[in-house]
C-alpha cells in the first residue's frame, strides 16, 4: 500500500497545533465536540503533506481516503485560545484500508 513502512511507530507521529477559535465553543468556553473531526482532518492532511503524499496527488493516482469510522473519547475538554497538539500516526496498513491515530494533549 502507498502508507507501507510510514509513520508506524510513536517516533514516526506527527505534530500538528492548534489554538482553538472563538466561534469553536459552546456557552462556557469549550470546544465543541463536532470540531474534533475538522481538527484530526487538518492533521491528516498535515500528516500526509510532512510524508509527501498529500492527498491531492494521491487522488489524481486513483488513490481515495474516505473516512469510514471515527471513533473519538472524550476524556477532558479543549478550551478556546489554549493550544491543542494533535499527534498523529499510521498505525496500521492493508492493501484496502490505513489505519490512523490521533492522540491530542492540551498545552
Amino acid at each position: 500500500g502507498c502508507y507501507a513502512g510510514v509513520l508506524r511507530s510513536e517516533a514516526d507521529m506527527t505534530i500538528t497545533k492548534i489554538v482553538p477559535r472563538y466561534a469553536e465553543t459552546d456557552q462556557m468556553g469549550i470546544i465543541h465536540h463536532s470540531v474534533y473531526a475538522v481538527w484530526y482532518e487538518q492533521a491528516r492532511t498535515e500528516m500526509l503533506n510532512q510524508i509527501g503524499m498529500p492527498d491531492d496527488e494521491l487522488e489524481r493516482k486513483g488513490i481515495v481516503s474516505p473516512i469510514v469510522e471515527l471513533n473519538c473519547r472524550y476524556k477532558r475538554p479543549a478550551y478556546y485560545n489554549r493550544e491543542v497538539e494533535i499527534r498523529t500516526r499510521i498505525v496500521k496498513v492493508t492493501p484496502v484500508k490505513c489505519v490512523i491515530r490521533f492522540r491530542e494533549l492540551y498545552l
